[in-house]
């Protein structure tokens, strides 16, 4: 969008179903731009396109790190439960806890950044993750090695949940699948470049510099986001986040208009003020009241009881759990006779992840928003949050499959190929992938105004069943065996998936109930200012 002219702004019938979120998206074959921006030079959804496209490559970055650090150790994990003989269960905790303090990182600081801003937040994670790294770096025992570990994720929580409301929060509706589709993208294409080569680092250099490289790695992140992250936590009324036009607002009494892709929206630096990088520099923004902390809490124990949510949750819960399960096992069965790998070529394995990037930007990032024009085209141009819904088809199908495979594989290696277990392992990661997107699009799409707090239901409930469940590995396949809690996982999983189809449905009239009844229809953040 331009600010170097004032474009001819077009005005269109209000069309808009309050009770359901249902928004016009398209109008005489144009994008609506949603939420509607101001005409503030520092509203985020005003930064130009190479400052947004730092930021989500910041955010990216931080991301892949807290990614590599918190849930990539199932591929070193060998080497480093070499240095804790007698305490192989024990050193289990390693891998577990972390998915667990992720959760209640998200819960700590999320309700926290609408207070202060998302700004001083993310930067005081990416010191704490610096801190805990070097605390497992210099640790001398496997205690020592937990606890910061357990510190270290809460700092890399918020690669789940604040990340990608910051993603949001400076892109418009009809570009937020492919954007969160980037963020997603440039996030695992790196980890899987860093698990390429995390093997070789722990042969040469020991594990201990594997999380003194990430420790570097993240010093050089901090310095950069420093000048390039600002703040973008923003304001708006009610009115501008939903995209309902000719409302007054509560700034300047102005009344809002709907614009379109094609003419842009009106930038007014003379009634506002110039965007400066003394604004962009600012550590904390004012936003809402801490006494709206605990109404935060009380929208997220709604959110939990939402059907919609719930089922968010869950479904994101199922395929991150059985990605975990298989985190925590792929290496020693590889490495085990018949398999026998080295422990070098584990990195192959991993690194493969990178193909999976590749086909899921398209697939399912662009693929997001291609989807959602195509059937509000059908729809007269009204968009409903469940065109997301369709992207689950292919993520689903192909990780019962891949579920059914790897168990087989890992209980009868003599049988079976590596390939075996090396394909299902990624195609499984890319079905994460794919309720991931589709989770936060469609939580984010169905109560805008309540985006925190449903970021938090999926990415911290989400947290919380995955570690119930990855806790259990060893017992599970002691008592199981690979193959059975497999097809348990897989047939759960595959389950939730098809519980898309009646929401698709009937998700318009949850969304009416989300707003009516549970108040998701009000932000109650109006009085803060910027």
């Amino acid at each position: 969008m331009s600010d170097l002219k004032k474009p001819d702004v077009e005005e269109i019938e209000k069309i808009y179903d309050h009770e359901s979120s249902d928004v016009q998206l398209i109008v005489n074959n144009e994008t609506v731009l949603l939420p509607i921006p101001s005409e503030d030079p520092k509203d985020p959804l005003n930064l130009p396109p190479w400052r947004k496209w730092a930021i989500l490559v910041i955010i990216s970055a931080f991301s892949c790190s807290a990614a590599v650090l918190a849930s990539g150790l199932g591929l070193i994990f060998p080497m480093v439960v070499r240095d804790y003989p007698g305490q192989e269960l024990k050193a289990n905790d390693l891998q577990t806890y972390p998915t667990l303090f992720m959760g209640i990182g998200n819960m700590l600081s999320l309700p926290i950044t609408n207070v202060v801003g998302r700004r001083a937040i993310f930067l005081a994670s990416i010191v704490l993750l610096i801190v805990g790294g070097m605390w497992c770096a210099y640790s001398q025992s496997l205690e020592s090695h937990i606890a910061g570990r357990m510190v270290m994720s809460l700092a890399a929580g918020q690669s789940e949940a604040l990340s990608p409301m910051i993603v949001q929060e400076i892109h418009f509706l009809h570009e937020r699948g492919r954007k969160l589709g980037w963020f997603i993208f440039i996030q695992n294409f790196t980890v899987g470049i860093f698990f390429f080569s995390e093997t070789y680092m722990v042969s040469a250099w020991g594990w201990r510099w594997w999380y003194g490289f990430f420790t570097i790695f993240n010093a050089v992140v901090l310095l950069v986001a420093f000048p390039l992250a600002s703040e973008t936590l923003w304001i708006r009324p009610d009115a501008a986040t939903e995209g309902v036009p000719n409302a007054s607002t509560d700034t300047h009494l102005n009344e809002l208009t709907r614009v379109t892709t094609a003419h842009g929206n009106i930038i007014r630096p003379d009634i506002y003020g110039p965007r400066t990088w003394r604004s962009d520099l600012k550590l904390f923004t004012k936003g809402s009241r801490w006494s709206t902390v605990p109404v935060f809490y009380l929208d997220l124990l709604k959110g939990f009881c939402h059907p919609t949510l719930f089922w968010l949750l869950v479904l994101n819960g199922a395929y991150l759990g059985l990605y975990i399960f298989q985190a925590s096992t792929f290496a020693g069965v590889l490495l085990k006779p018949p398999y026998s790998m080295t422990f070098n070529n584990l990195g192959y394995v991993q690194g493969a992840q990178i193909l999976v990037c590749i086909g899921f930007l398209p697939l399912l990032g662009y693929g997001s928003d291609l989807v959602i024009k195509f059937m509000s085209q059908r729809n007269n141009g009204t968009y409903k949050a469940e065109y997301r819904l369709l992207l689950l088809i292919i993520p689903g199908i192909s990780t019962l499959i891949c579920a059914i495979i790897y168990g087989q594989a890992a209980q009868y290696p003599a049988e079976w190929n590596r390939l075996a277990v090396a394909f299902p392992y990624n195609f499984i990661f890319f079905g994460f992938l794919g309720a991931n997107i589709v989770g936060i699009t469609y939580g984010i799409d169905s109560f805008p105004l309540k985006a925190a707090p449903v970021l938090v239901v999926i990415c911290a409930g989400r947290g919380l069943i995955s570690f119930g469940l990855s806790y259990a590995v060893l017992p599970s396949i002691a008592a199981l065996g690979y193959d059975g809690i497999m097809n348990i996982l897989g047939g759960l999983t595959a389950g939730i998936t098809v519980l898309a189809v009646p929401l698709y449905f009937f998700g318009p009239y949850l969304r009416r109930l989300g707003r009516v009844y549970y108040g998701f229809g009000e932000s109650k953040t109006h009085h803060g200012a910027h």
